[in-house]
């Protein structure tokens, strides 16, 4: 199975439809689990931040509660990919922007118009990140849902994985160009979607990714939504 996908990126739905509040489930838990072993991504009505980690799916949910996820599940996005180390860089960081100048300075000269997985356990000082509550129908704007329902999470001393995606510049209209990283702790007691750390002492992993594969969901919902705006300015809102 992972031989037919490998160096595989599968992306289930678009980040720019999940801007666009198209929270609904299209693909199963087990489905990814069929297309990667490591992978970041929501879950169906945007109930927490998904990270996959060595082939199990782990929901942290708008209470920061972290509980493995269950094979009928679904997601309305996530990315997923085999993780296969291809390049390793010991770590001591003290912020997310090091982190991605360090990533970058490695990437940029392997080739950037590549996907990357970046995967990295280590010992953080500090994990800045979040998570966002469940949302009802009719569902608003992600970034209208950010103002009101995401949860933020100081964890300290902390030892976990970092699930990480490097996109290229030209998946601005499919994802976010640059780096998106997900947090889960060894303990499986802490996780989130990442805005800032602090990395006492770690390891990273690299994996170049160079096939794409798309799978959008078979909804009228999505078939009809207005992608003509632009959503960069949304992004980097929702993301940063």
């Amino acid at each position: 199975n992972s031989s037919i996908n490998s160096r595989t990126l599968f992306q289930a739905a678009l980040l720019q439809s999940l801007i666009l509040g198209h929270y609904e489930g299209s693909v199963e838990v087990k489905e990814l689990k069929g297309q990667g072993d490591c992978g970041i991504g929501t879950f169906d009505s945007l109930d927490g931040e998904l990270i996959m980690c060595r082939g199990k799916v782990y929901q942290v949910n708008g209470r920061g509660e972290v509980k493995e996820a269950h094979d009928r599940w679904k997601v309305p996005f996530a990315d997923v990919f085999f993780f296969e180390t291809d390049r390793t860089l010991p770590l001591n960081i003290s912020s997310l922007n090091e982190l991605r100048e360090k990533a970058d300075d490695l990437i940029q000269g392997w080739g950037p118009n590549y996907f990357y997985g970046i995967r990295i356990h280590g010992l953080f000082d500090k994990v800045y990140a979040r998570s966002e509550r469940a949302q009802q129908k009719p569902y608003r704007q992600l970034d209208e849902v950010m103002k009101k329902d995401q949860v933020e999470f100081h964890f300290d001393h902390t030892e976990g994985t970092l699930i990480g995606l490097y996109c290229p510049s030209f998946m601005d209209g499919l994802n976010m160009p640059g780096y998106h990283f997900h947090y889960l702790s060894d303990d499986r007691k802490e996780g989130g979607h990442v805005f800032d750390l602090c990395l006492k002492e770690g390891k990273a992993e690299f994996c170049l990714l160079s096939n794409l594969k798309l799978k959008l969901p078979q909804s009228s919902n999505f078939g009809k939504i207005d992608f003509t705006e632009n959503l960069v300015e949304a992004v980097k809102k929702v993301e940063g």
